[in-house]
């Protein structure tokens, strides 16, 4: 499942939390922040998540019903679905701000204090056994580690797998008699250690 999130960036903080428990439920999820950096193309980037989602997650609210970025994504979408009806819109109302037409037929979500977004995330999905879950999580963490590392890093790992910190230490040292570098990498928060 490819995942585009639509939203205001006044609603981030919702949109971010609901993203994360869509990739811990197993979706592949394009989010404005994790996949424009800057001097990327900002049209080009949301027209590559668009094109491959097939499901689109609209965050709206009264902020995104005055967004123009929220209204061209939802406009394209919708394109897409008139050709292809395998394509899921699924929206999530924040406060009681009413759908737009094009939306309003889809069957979706109405958050309030008691909504847990990882609830909303599950029921997205569907019901994933752990193994695929844990495949998916750790597909993801590895094409983030490789985006941050590069290809030639032994280890390319960004945050601690123990304690999830972010304060890690590298060092190498090299075997003159073998002619050969060895690596190491451990978490300054912790006392988990790798070696490559």
């Amino acid at each position: 499942m490819n995942v585009f999130i639509s939203h205001n960036k006044i609603d981030k903080e919702t949109a971010r939390f609901l993203a994360i428990a869509l990739v811990e439920q197993g979706a592949n999820v394009w989010f404005d922040e994790w996949e424009i950096r800057p001097g990327d193309s900002i049209t080009g980037g949301i027209e590559a998540g668009l094109s491959n989602a097939d499901t689109f997650v609209l965050v709206w609210s009264k902020n995104a019903s005055k967004s123009k970025w929220v209204g061209t994504e939802i406009r394209a979408y919708i394109r897409r679905r008139v050709d292809d009806e395998s394509l899921r819109i699924v929206p999530i109302v924040l406060d009681g701000t009413s759908l737009p037409a094009l939306v309003a037929d889809y069957s979706g979500f109405f958050i309030d204090r008691k909504t847990s977004l990882n609830t909303i995330a599950f029921e997205i999905t569907g019901r994933q056994s752990d193994i695929e879950i844990a495949r998916r999580l750790h597909q993801r963490i590895s094409e983030l580690a490789l985006k941050h590392c590069g290809p030639e890093d032994p280890l390319p790992y960004i945050i601690c797998p123990s304690c999830g910190s972010e304060q890690l230490r590298r060092t190498s040292s090299t075997d003159e008699e073998r002619d050969e570098i060895y690596f190491s990498i451990g978490c300054e928060n912790c006392e988990w250690k790798d070696f490559g």
